[in-house]
């Protein structure tokens, strides 16, 4: 029987870990779940996304690789990496505002 997992508001991340979860051979499925309608009729409709495997069996499996995922994505520094300059930048060439037809 079909068992839900996961649930975020995140899709991206729920994609993500459907993805890890097929390609470790546990079969899952995503789909759109509770909606988070707000009191004000122009406010946002919040959707969340629900992260199911298809066999019981495979519970703790898909459970402790969600949880290494996780925590990998939680050791992930939550700001930029900060890129060095390069110490001899060459300048671009000019652009070539030619047409097609001028270029054969």
């Amino acid at each position: 029987m079909a068992c839900r997992i996961y649930l975020a508001s995140d899709q991206l991340l729920v994609n993500h870990l459907y993805t890890l979860l097929e390609k470790s051979g546990i079969r899952a499925l995503t789909q759109q779940a509770a909606v988070d309608v707000p009191q004000e009729e122009s406010g946002p409709v919040a959707w969340y996304s629900e992260l199911w495997i298809m066999q019981d069996g495979q519970l703790a499996n898909a459970q402790e690789l969600l949880r290494q995922a996780l925590d990998s994505e939680a050791a992930a520094p939550a700001y930029p990496v900060v890129l060095q300059p390069d110490p001899d930048p060459q300048p671009l060439p000019a652009p070539d505002f030619r047409t097609p037809a001028q270029l054969f």
